[in-house]
């Protein structure tokens, strides 16, 4: 009888750790696939924290100042940056001369700054050009030279040296002009007149040279007389009592920039025309040849072609020869 009462309770017990150990298998095999299925979620931090990770590498894995000097060369390889400013002087006098003469003084500043920036198939150039003179004739200042003028072109590759463009030229003065040395008849302020030009269309620009044509099938002009003092006199082919004057035409755009014997010579050139549908053409060439003597001192030779119908039926001349002091920057 304790015989078969201790096989009985042999067999319970076997039994129990057989269904024991039944589940317990059975529980690791269900859990198997979840397992499985978490191996991803290190690879995933791993990706989600690469940049943490690599901040934290030291020796061989990062170097921060190989990090700074290849963001740089990255920096100066897409962006070119260029400044150059002048300032020349003259002075003729004359004491108890019986020949006569006036006593004369003058001097021009000229600001260049041009930026470009090139990305893939993406090119920003933004251009100044400044220019301000004053001159002094028996003590009586005049002021001969007041120019700001700026060239925005944003362009997009398409092949064969072309591309999308966008352009926007605006200029505009300084200070009050007059029309002569001893007028008080004021003719023109900042902005008045202002011109805007706005235009969409397609650049041509083979590489690796010195010129570039815009043209621009759609255009807009706009001419601004803001200045109360001036806006009841009609000028500059803005309506007398209006502020502006806006056109709409094709246009086009043409620059040349090429530099010999170095960086003796520079030529520079800029060729602007405009049609508007119900005006003559508008149309200014503007040309710059510098000659570099050393790094400080430079002859200057500026010479521009003007016409514009509504501010005077004939063709405006202005030209310049100078030697003067000089500065340039540029980072490549």
């Amino acid at each position: 009888m304790c015989k078969l009462f201790t096989r009985i309770v042999l067999i319970v017990v076997l039994l129990a750790w057989g269904l024991t150990e039944a589940s317990a298998q059975y529980t690791i095999r269900r859990a198997e696939p979840q397992r499985s299925e978490s191996k991803e979620l290190p690879k995933l931090l791993e990706t989600l924290s690469e940049s943490r990770i690599t901040a934290e590498l030291d020796g061989d894995y990062y170097n921060h100042a190989a990090w700074i000097a290849e963001r740089n060369r990255v920096r100066k390889e897409r962006n070119t940056f260029e400044v150059e400013g002048s300032f020349q002087t003259s002075t003729l006098g004359f004491e108890n001369w019986t020949a006569g003469g006036d006593n004369t003084f003058s001097a021009l500043a000229t600001l260049f700054i041009h930026h470009r920036y090139n990305r893939s198939k993406f090119t920003h150039d933004l251009t100044v050009n400044a220019r301000y003179g004053m001159n002094y004739i028996d003590k009586t200042p005049f002021k001969n030279v007041d120019e700001v003028k700026m060239t925005e072109v944003m362009s997009w590759d398409i092949r064969n040296n072309w591309s999308y463009s966008a352009t926007i030229n605006f200029r505009t003065q300084l200070t009050d002009g007059f029309e002569s040395r001893t007028s008080e008849t004021l003719i023109s302020t900042l902005l008045s007149p202002g011109f805007l030009d706005v235009s969409v269309g397609f650049t041509y620009a083979p590489k690796n040279t010195p010129y570039k044509v815009t043209l621009s099938p759609i255009s807009g002009n706009i001419v601004s007389m803001i200045d109360e003092r001036l806006i009841d006199q009609g000028l500059n082919g803005v309506t007398a009592g209006e502020r502006f004057f806006i056109g709409v035409g094709p246009s086009i755009n043409a620059t040349f920039d090429k530099r010999f014997f170095g960086d003796r010579v520079r030529y520079r050139s800029t060729l602007y025309g405009f049609t508007n549908l119900t005006s003559p053409p508008t149309a200014r060439w503007d040309n710059w040849l510098d000659f570099n003597i050393s790094k400080y001192l430079s002859v200057k030779l500026y010479g521009v072609i003007y016409y514009l119908h509504s501010a005077s039926p004939k063709a405006q001349y202005q030209y310049s020869a100078t030697l003067g002091l000089s500065y340039k920057f540029r980072n490549k």
